[in-house]
């Protein structure tokens, strides 16, 4: 079963096990026991960082192909390796 997360407008955000089937439908929040609607997901962009992604080895530029990349994939969080 997946987790997922709520949103309670009184006590904020919550995570909750629940099947697949039934993602869709509110859950009680621990708190209050009022329903409470599935939260918005917000996607994890990774890899990036405030420096355009060259803080992982061999950056953007040469000698960032296959061998170095980082493990998530990819060069420049995630792309394809241009090199």
């Amino acid at each position: 079963m997946p987790l997922y997360t709520y949103h309670c407008d009184q006590h904020g955000e919550f995570s909750a096990w629940g099947k697949m089937s039934e993602s869709d439908a509110p859950q009680p929040c621990p708190t209050c026991a009022e329903p409470a609607p599935r939260a918005l997901a917000r996607p994890a962009i990774g890899g990036r960082s405030d420096d355009g992604g060259a803080s992982f080895e061999g950056g953007c530029g040469e000698g960032a192909c296959a061998s170095e990349r980082p493990s998530f994939g990819g060069c420049c969080g995630g792309g394809a390796c241009m090199h």
